[in-house]
């Protein structure tokens, strides 16, 4: 079994033997290495970005010694963001340059001898990750694309995800928020998909990935079965035995998966709909606590509902409501014995007991 920290030990000698004169047969041993997990390749661009900043950061300091403070604010740019990128516009939604996230304009001259001699490992980078494109969506949008292979992906909101479809596999990485997919059947190329260290395999099936937070991924397949790695466990999928023994997820059941765990429960046909209704615009709760509902809706609104009473977390809630229409939602609370209180200068929502005082 693979643990994150050999992974990530694994690509920082990677890092340091590429920082060196690097023969043909170490990029092909590299490339081998990336091939066998998923997470492999994940790690090794995840630490690729750290190491560029801080090699940009070395390169762009001025002769007198001032620090810009431009130079320290947080970057924008993720690791995922590198690993589609390459040297290659994008396709999609257009985004700023790679120089433009990185670096400020009156700075790029500066950075022109590091570029130049970084120049193969860059190159690498363009070839090796040509084909990758890149789709989002902000906060209350949703979208659906098709992808080459004739895979169907549904973005739910707040999503960002990375596709690329090459001759032996089609790899997605979900790096925020949560998709449905629709696998076009190809036994001759998997699907993968990675999210937040979760390694989820298809042939041909529907499922959808959900990124709750760092720790903590949902799967949720409709029709087919997939294999799902959880983070810290070996998750090489091309090895026929990992393969085999891996946790299999099939139609009507829900995975939840936490570090090096994958807890897998039956789901009702009704509720696979109702918890897919998202697709459609529309938010189905039947039973679900105030606290699951509030949380849900805070996801597609940009004004969010707290819940400033405790006592109020479980009470049982139901109704249908479009994503974004959040006032419907407000009036249909007294039902349930909620009192509402909404702010006078940002519109802020607070929700208490109906029965005690403001």
């Amino acid at each position: 079994m693979t643990k994150a920290s050999e992974i990530h030990d694994a690509a920082a000698e990677w890092l340091i033997r590429l920082e060196g004169p690097a023969a043909p047969d170490m990029w092909d041993a590299l490339q081998t290495w990336m091939d066998e997990d998923p997470r492999h390749r994940a790690e090794f661009i995840r630490l690729r970005v750290a190491w560029n900043r801080v090699d940009r950061l070395k390169n762009m300091r001025p002769e007198d010694g001032t620090i810009d403070s431009d130079l320290l604010a947080p970057s924008k740019i993720s690791p995922a963001t590198l690993l589609v990128r390459g040297l290659q516009p994008l396709q999609g939604k257009p985004k700023k340059g790679l120089e433009d996230l990185f670096i400020p304009e009156r700075r790029r001259v500066l950075t022109t001898a590091a570029a130049i001699a970084a120049a193969g490992v860059l190159a690498w980078f363009g070839a090796y990750h040509l084909g990758w494109k890149s789709y989002e969506t902000g906060i209350g949008g949703r979208e659906k694309i098709e992808l080459s292979d004739g895979t169907t992906v549904d973005l739910n909101t707040n999503t960002e995800l990375y596709a690329r479809i090459s001759g032996s596999r089609r790899e997605i990485m979900l790096s925020q928020g949560e998709a449905l997919f629709h696998v076009a059947h190809d036994t001759k190329r998997p699907f993968y998909v990675v999210a937040g260290g979760t390694v989820v395999r298809a042939v041909g099936t529907a499922f959808s990935v959900r990124i709750r937070d760092a720790g903590h991924v949902d799967v949720l397949v409709a029709e087919g079965r997939v294999a799902v790695g959880a983070p810290e466990t070996e998750a090489n999928f091309e090895n026929p035995t990992l393969l085999a023994g891996a946790p299999k997820v099939s139609a009507g059941e829900a995975a939840s998966v936490r570090r090096n765990s994958v807890a897998i429960r039956s789901i009702l046909s009704k509720d696979i709909t109702r918890k897919l209704s998202w697709t459609e615009g529309h938010l189905d709760f039947q039973g679900e606590t105030l606290d699951d509902a509030v949380q849900e809706f805070n996801r597609y609104n940009q004004r969010h509902i707290t819940i400033a009473d405790p006592s109020i977390l479980k009470v049982q809630f139901g109704g249908s409501f479009l994503t974004t229409d959040l006032d419907s939602f407000i009036a249909a609370l007294p039902r349930f014995g909620i009192r509402v209180q909404v702010g006078d200068k940002k519109g802020d929502i607070r929700l208490f007991a109906a029965g005690k005082p403001p």
